[in-house]
């Protein structure tokens, strides 16, 4: 039952963001004064709609007329700490390559063609990164150890990045030294991706694909929610008013800060509970025979 809550609970952060994308689009006028009521009851239906089914679905669990098998069962908790770690991973790709190229043209005052030619660094670390974060999980010995270091890398690459201010690196050295970290923090945030779905097919092997599902549309759920913190950063830091440079530099900075402890958190969720899937690097899969 406890796992039934966290499953439970677990859809109300799809819900909710949802409704912050139809506020979002209500501000910038897609959305209609008279269409925006229409979007909030789909996202109301759409949720209804799912709690009834994971309801329908485990009737008989909570109405205790069914007690589910040892080897049916697997705990929530691993889901639920995966579907985090790919909420400060991806989701934090997803929102950093959209605010990089602006950032490095207010940063280093350069052209827009060249800003977004070095923030294309970001993307382009993730063809060696994400199969490395598989093969690193692979290989160390424990996938939640290397979950969890790579988790903490992640955040630690975040703060260092919100270091990067205008005045901080100065002319082409420094440029290259922003875009160095920039690199560094990249690796840390893809192969963590990689790191999620090596463990994604060790939580119930008979429920990989929905397991997936879940772990990946909360990649999502962290962009959508990284962005609108990030679009409305200028606003707070700047009392409402028409943002300065300084503020927009400011905020930039928090941003990365925000995305650095949001990765600690998640790395000491990865550390202190998160468990190593059993068998986890048996020749055989769960339920398979030689």
């Amino acid at each position: 039952m406890r796992d039934f809550w966290g499953l439970l609970g677990m859809n109300v952060p799809f819900a909710a963001i949802l409704c912050v994308l139809c506020w979002r689009l209500g501000k910038v006028g897609f959305l209609t004064p008279s269409t925006y009521p229409l979007a909030l009851g789909a996202v109301a239906v759409w949720f209804a709609f799912q709690t009834w089914g994971i309801i329908r679905t485990n009737r008989d669990l909570i109405l205790g007329n069914k007690v589910y098998p040892k080897e049916d069962r697997y705990e929530f908790r691993q889901v639920a700490i995966l579907e985090l770690t790919y909420i400060v991973n991806f989701g934090s790709e997803l929102a950093v390559v959209s605010m990089l190229p602006t950032f490095f043209e207010t940063t280093f005052d350069l052209p827009k063609a060249t800003a977004g030619i070095l923030a294309s660094c970001f993307a382009f670390v993730n063809l060696v990164a994400r199969p490395a974060g598989g093969l690193i999980s692979d290989s160390v010995g424990s996938r939640k150890n290397t979950m969890g270091f790579l988790t903490a890398g992640l955040g630690v690459g975040y703060l260092v990045m919100s270091m990067i201010k205008p005045g901080t690196f100065t002319g082409t050295t420094g440029i290259a030294v922003a875009v160095v970290i920039t690199m560094l923090a990249s690796f840390f945030v893809q192969s963590g991706e990689g790191a999620t779905f090596a463990l994604v097919p060790l939580v119930k092997r008979r429920v990989t694909g929905q397991v997936a599902g879940l772990v990946g549309a909360y990649g999502n759920v962290g962009a959508v929610t990284y962005l609108t913190i990030f679009s409305l950063l200028p606003m707070w830091m700047g009392g409402g008013g028409e943002p300065t440079p300084e503020v927009i530099a400011a905020s930039n900075s928090a941003f990365f800060q925000i995305l650095g402890v949001a990765g600690l958190i998640v790395a000491f969720f990865c550390f202190f509970f998160l468990k190593e899937p059993k068998g986890s690097f048996a020749e055989l899969h769960e339920g398979e025979t030689a």
